[in-house]
């Protein structure tokens, strides 16, 4: 694949932000719908225009009964489509909504095109997806912070002597499990899914659903975790890890609002 441009995008937003409602701003909005910005730019918002001038031409959001259809400023100018989650909060996780739109009605994964996968609660730094989309080679690709906290918080990626990355999770920081491995870094919770890759992704996805322990509840992290096992995984790495931050507490949605926000606003491009 000769190409730095993505093609198209999966945005998971599905999830209500249990942790982050401990505000009085947040309670009665889900977390892909709370605002970054006084203009009322929301996550989803950010994602869409940075998502758009990295060349996607489709974009599909995973909703639940509290996000699905809902309308947010880009929206004006990028189209979208949503895909429905309807299951209680407790009986799923990101893992299902993957699984959700990987086998919509849409044809996403049609081994042709480069599709992202990505949390909705997350900012980025915008140029990180045209990083994604120009690195070389053909496996499908997890973008992974090589600037890290020794913590057991994150999800972390660890790699044999060649490189190739064979586990990730959290806690595994220090343990025999990883003994003989070496941390790549923090996963960000952005993937490109690369085409010649698109049956495995779609493999990988079914067995989540039908065999693991957690089955629907898995998280797409699970999902990944299969194609590590096959080795069928490269990693994009940068350093600096004030180009993303997850938003899973107050604390880091004050953060992201007074710090990262603003500092990323300007390379943030205008909807077309």
């Amino acid at each position: 694949m000769t190409t730095d441009r993505i093609d198209k995008a999966i945005i998971l937003a599905a999830g209500m932000g249990k942790r982050i409602s401990k505000t009085p701003e947040t309670q009665h909005t889900p977390k892909p719908l709370l605002p970054i910005h006084e203009s009322g730019l929301t996550f989803v918002d950010w994602h869409l225009r940075a998502l758009t001038a990295a060349g996607a031409r489709e974009i599909y959001l995973v909703g639940s009964q509290a996000t699905f259809g809902k309308q947010t400023q880009a929206m004006a100018k990028v189209p979208v489509t949503w895909i429905m989650n309807d299951f209680p909060g407790d009986t799923t996780g990101s893992g299902h909504s993957t699984h959700l739109a990987f086998t919509s009605k849409h044809g996403i994964l049609d081994g042709k095109s480069r599709v992202v996968l990505m949390d909705a609660d997350v900012v980025y730094d915008p140029t990180l997806f045209h990083d994604l989309a120009k690195a070389p080679g053909k496996k499908s690709k997890t973008l992974v912070c090589g600037t890290y906290r020794e913590t057991d918080e994150e999800v972390m990626v660890f790699a044999g002597p060649d490189g190739v990355p064979l586990v990730h999770g959290k806690g595994l920081l220090g343990t025999p499990t990883v003994a003989a491995l070496s941390c790549l870094g923090e996963a960000t919770g952005l993937l490109l899914l690369e085409p010649e890759d698109h049956a495995h992704w779609l493999a990988a996805a079914a067995w989540c659903m039908k065999f693991s322990t957690a089955k629907t509840r898995s998280e797409h992290e699970d999902i990944t975790q299969r194609l590590m096992l096959a080795r069928a995984l490269d990693v994009v790495s940068f350093r600096d890890d004030g180009r993303c931050m997850e938003c899973d507490t107050p604390e880091e949605y004050a953060t992201v609002r007074s710090e990262m926000v603003p500092r990323w606003l300007p390379s943030l491009p205008c909807c077309a």
